[in-house]
């Protein structure tokens, strides 16, 4: 008698049938695939590498492998593949790959033959959760195992395995049940297996594999997706050298050590007949992408990307050198440097192999060192032009601030200036524009007073010779946060003097979990060359006829942050600089039935910033622009019965506001605060730091309000602190005044959530909801955590609805002080909302 189990299974079974089977790893991810000329042409450990990837590489990514001529850009693509798959980078080990290099080594202890399908999908699957073998008389015989899931796929499997003794073959749908039943057996589907179940011991779990075997023969794989976009980027990097493209000649020397490396300065010319002018915007610019490569022990050591939008006119002679400078820091020793240089105009190539014996030097060259001009021209086409050695020794005296940038620092603390080079007699410190105090003698150290309020400072420090003048300076920004990015310029100095030319050096600060994606020189407002990696060095030549002129660089971050330094060169000792603040407002628009407006314009709004207008630049209703948000939930014991409900709204609030451009983070606190999951687009991670909080302790509000803001400090863009509380503070050490200050100072929206907080506390609603006012959020009050959700959800809408508001500020305020900013509208009976000022 055949059981409802079974009829399940036919079921399941024809729909196999009619659409496929259930998702599995392809014919190639199992290996089974003829090895073309290509693979068998590889070196061992590559073709083993491809063997063992193979369901986990994509056609893109394998393609690329396949083009790399070298070995040592073959082992520098596997490296570059196991990063990109690595599950936690954050940890020392790659866990997939450990966990795949475990299969591997079990399935060649227990399956000899290499062409073993058991073998094959050990080492790619892993040992099956359980698996048996039949040897009914109407079947041949089958070993099959079971997976609930695996590296390869994330839903439940069976492989079947027809025969024994060595010659056994992965049984796939497509075969059909002939390539399993033995003669004699019924060929109608349903009839055989009627027959299975009722005669076969263990019929069922038979009837079960079959139906749940995959297609092996042309399913894809249903693995995690990943960007393979990266293969081609790192085959555009790849300096393939070919006796096909034309010979480039490089000058290399080695002038200078920087720490305990030496400073390898590579340099070429061209002739501007060689190259093609770009016409754009009145300007005529030579475009030149230079890529490189240094090989150590025939491994790749390190890759570089340089591009240089050199200005050219139409008058230049053809005999005028263009000259290129590009500078790596290298140990001593024996390298291998390749390099490729295409004119992007005329998508021309060049290229050079370089064998490099780099040397021990010197820290500093004599000033009466010389080294030979690569121009002599004071054409704007050498404003990339070498630098001497009396240049480069003149750049050497460095000095660098460390300062923690992961805390919040208040009340005295300490840092030090780390000094290099020579002819550093004294260094002196500034905070916030004031001397401190100068020290004759490392260690160059100093307790600063940064005051009982958490505050943004500068902390400035100035290197000085002998004589008292300055010869380097570091600035640092105490308490900008543990996410912002900084661009600055080591050299030139301001106040500094250079002749002919400048070796213009930015330091970049990325923060942690961010990538750099390129940083950009500018002499006055023409670009000169882009970097992609440090040192980020550029050579750049003063031309003696313009009177003043300044050094500009600009960073980037892959996810679009930006920041810059500028120095003006050669400049009167009184010349001021001057920030600029261009202002940007978030402005949440709602009717007398507090329903949200989005059909307004510019035109709609008036913008005052200490009771004058001021002009919109920008403005635009935005919905998609990414946010930062952070809920910052309470768990103090008075919380005990509400956090279930809590938690369960605050992940709806995750489920709901996270696209993959946002990011959320979790903070809960009772007499500390925990940053439970820091910024991420993950909700599954979100959820993960929801389970089973414990509520217990006091309720430090104004501390966790406080560390929260300081963990947006260098972000940009627009930002939310969702705060969810049931009382009043009780053990912080700040005081409101100082958190409604520092949110002042933040720019962060707050949208305070009083849950259960009886009318009778007026002073602890009150707080609340200025906190909220102040910062252009809202606050809220319900006795129920049962109404979280729709708190939560109305907060989603309006940080979806929103206006983008920003201007140049023309306030002349001091810039310690406080500018009150007020939003006017044309359309009666609207209210619009946003912050009630800001520092700048």
């Amino acid at each position: 008698m055949l059981g409802p189990l079974f009829f399940g299974l036919l079921l399941v079974t024809q729909l196999v049938a009619a659409l496929g089977a259930p998702t599995g790893p392809s014919a190639a991810a199992l290996g089974y695939a003829v090895e073309d000329d290509e693979v068998a042409e590889l070196p061992p450990r590559h073709r083993e590498f491809l063997e063992q990837v193979a369901f986990l590489i994509t056609e893109r990514e394998r393609d690329v492998f396949l083009q790399l001529s070298a070995d040592y850009r073959r082992d520098a693509f596997i490296r570059r593949f196991w990063r990109t798959r690595d599950p936690f980078p954050e940890s020392p080990l790659n866990e997939l790959k450990e966990q795949l290099e475990e299969f591997q080594s079990m399935a060649a202890d227990r399956f000899e033959d290499p062409e073993d399908p058991r073998r094959k999908t050990l080492m790619l699957h892993g040992p099956a959760q359980r698996s048996f073998r039949s040897t009914c008389e109407l079947l041949r015989p089958l070993e099959i195992w079971y997976y609930r899931s695996s590296p390869a796929s994330r839903n439940e499997f069976y492989a079947v395995f027809v025969g024994f003794g060595g010659r056994q073959r992965l049984w796939s749908p497509d075969d059909g049940l002939s390539a399993i039943l033995l003669r004699g057996s019924p060929l109608d589907l349903n009839a055989a297996l009627a027959n299975v179940a009722d005669v076969c011991s263990r019929g069922d779990d038979i009837v079960t594999a079959l139906a749940l075997s995959p297609n092996w023969n042309d399913l894809d794989q249903q693995l995690p997706q990943v960007n393979d976009e990266w293969a081609l980027a790192f085959l555009n990097s790849s300096v393939e050298v070919d006796d096909q493209t034309e010979s480039l000649q490089l000058s290399v020397d080695f002038p200078a050590r920087h720490q305990s490396r030496t400073v390898v300065r590579a340099a070429l010319r061209l002739e501007p007949g060689e190259l093609e002018r770009q016409r754009a915007g009145g300007r005529e610019t030579f475009n030149l992408l230079l890529d490189g490569e240094v090989v150590l022990d025939n491994e790749l050591f390190e890759t570089f990307r340089y591009r240089f939008d050199l200005p050219s006119t139409t008058s230049q002679d053809d005999d005028e050198t263009i000259s290129l400078v590009i500078e790596r820091y290298l140990r001593p020793g024996r390298y291998e440097l390749n390099v490729r240089l295409e004119d992007l105009n005329a998508k021309r190539l060049w290229q050079s192999s370089e064998d490099l014996e780099v040397p021990i030097v010197s820290a500093t060259p004599s000033p009466s060192e010389t080294m030979p001009r690569l121009a002599e021209s004071d054409s704007e086409t050498d404003v990339s032009a070498s630098i001497s050695a009396a240049d480069l020794a003149a750049s050497q005296p460095l000095v660098r601030l460390r300062v923690p940038n992961q805390e919040l620092l208040v009340g005295r603390a300490r840092v030090e200036a780390m000094t290099e080079g020579e002819g550093i007699a004294k260094v002196s410190f500034e905070l916030d524009g004031q001397f401190i105090l100068s020290k004759r003698r490392p260690p160059y150290d100093v307790e600063v007073d940064l005051g009982r309020a958490p505050r943004l400072r500068q902390l400035v420090a100035r290197a000085l010779d002998a004589e008292g003048n300055e010869i380097a300076t570091d600035q640092v920004a105490i308490n900008a946060g543990p996410h912002s990015f900084a661009v600055r310029l080591v050299e030139p100095r301001r106040g500094g003097t250079y002749t002919d030319s400048v070796r213009a050096i930015a330091e970049v600060d990325v923060p942690p979990l961010e990538k750099l994606d390129r940083v950009e020189f500018f002499f006055n407002e023409t670009k000169l060359a882009t970097l992609f990696q440090p040192p980020f060095v550029q050579a750049i030549q003063i031309p003696s006829d313009l009177p003043l002129s300044y050094v500009r660089v600009q960073g980037y971050l892959q996810n679009g942050g930006a920041a810059e330094d500028l120095v003006f060169v050669n400049a009167p000792e009184d010349i001021e600089y001057v920030d600029v603040d261009f202002v940007e407002l978030y402005v949440t628009v709602q009717d007398r039935k507090r329903k949200l407006v989005e059909d307004l314009s510019a035109d709609d709004f008036r913008v005052l910033e200490d009771g004058k207008e001021q002009k919109v630049r920008r403005f635009e209703l935005v919905r998609d622009l990414p946010v930062h948000a952070c809920v910052l939930l309470d768990t103090s014991t008075s919380m005990e019965d509400r956090i279930g409900e809590a938690e369960d709204a605050a992940l709806h609030f995750f489920q709901t506001v996270l696209s993959e451009k946002d990011r959320a983070c979790l903070v809960t606190f009772n007499d500390h605060h925990d940053l439970v999951v820091g910024f991420t687009n993950s909700a599954e991670i979100l959820a993960g730091g929801l389970v089973e909080l414990e509520p217990e302790g006091e309720t430090a509000l104004y501390d966790s309000l406080i560390h929260t803001l300081f963990y947006f400090n260098g972000l940009r863009g627009k930002r939310a602190l969702i705060l969810l509380s049931d009382g009043a503070d009780s053990s912080s050490k700040y005081r409101f005044d100082e958190v409604l200050d520092f949110a002042r100072r933040s720019s962060v929206q707050i949208y305070s959530i009083g849950l259960a907080i009886d009318h009778r506390e007026m002073d602890t609603r009150s707080k609340l909801s200025r906190l909220a006012a102040e910062t252009g959020g809202e606050s809220y009050f319900v006795d129920s955590a049962t109404e979280l959700k729709r708190i939560y959800s109305q907060i989603e809408q309006e940080l979806r609805s929103q206006y983008l508001l920003a201007y140049q500020s023309t306030s002349e305020a001091p810039a310690d002080e406080f500018r009150p900013i007020e939003i006017k509208l044309e359309r009666s009976g609207l209210k619009a909302r946003t912050i009630k000022g800001y520092f700048p």
